[in-house]
């Protein structure tokens, strides 16, 4: 890994938005592992990673760019000042404002829902993990990392027409298929889809 690279991952890793989101996913994980065991954990740590799936989309579309707007008036704006200053690292990453709130309210809600706090932990590590995954390739898609894989590189690429062609399309950060399936993607003929990227390199 280069220097320039290896102060980049530092400026993401030592970040207070970043270190709260390592914290409750270690925090889940532990509760999960000393907590009477479920057959059911596994699917609840995989309904985690769908919630944040869908939360990924929901919230980019309707909260930061839609209607659902006047409901979180400073997230919107703080999200508008991003895509004013795409670089400045201060609006790249979700804020702990929200992050708190937001798993604290999750993990609660989940934990009831499910009357385990075993279960509502491993859920929420499932969104955890997702998170902590996608602040990354969100931070990858702004700064000068190259991605490791084919369809790393294409997402990054995927993301930028978000910032510099429509930002009423291509509301995925880190996956296209919820654009797909609700015609957001529009894919220009100037990009070629992933499968396409990959043939051509072999």
């Amino acid at each position: 890994m280069k220097s320039k690279e290896k102060q980049l991952v530092k400026e993401f890793a030592s970040d207070s938005r970043v270190l709260f989101i390592t914290f409750m996913l270690i925090l889940y994980a532990v509760i999960t592992l000393i907590t009477p065991y479920s057959r059911w954990m596994w699917a609840a740590v995989l309904g985690g990673l769908l919630v944040f799936f869908i939360v990924e989309y929901v919230s980019h579309r309707f909260i930061l760019h839609g209607w659902l707007s006047r409901i979180m008036p400073k997230a919107h704006e703080g999200h508008d000042n991003h895509h004013k200053n795409p670089q400045d690292f201060k609006d790249m990453l979700t804020p702990n404002s929200y992050n708190v709130p937001v798993h604290l309210l999750f993990w609660l809600v989940f934990t009831l829902a499910f009357q385990s706090i075993h279960l509502g932990s491993a859920l929420m590590f499932g969104v955890a993990v997702y998170h902590l995954l996608y602040e990354w390739v969100h931070y990858v898609s702004h700064r000068p990392i190259t991605p490791r894989t084919r369809f790393g590189k294409w997402m990054k690429k995927y993301h930028l027409l978000h910032h510099f062609k429509d930002s009423q399309h291509y509301f995925g950060v880190t996956n296209p298929a919820l654009d797909m399936m609700l015609g957001t993607d529009q894919l220009p003929a100037g990009i070629r889809s992933s499968s396409e990227t990959a043939a051509a390199e072999e």
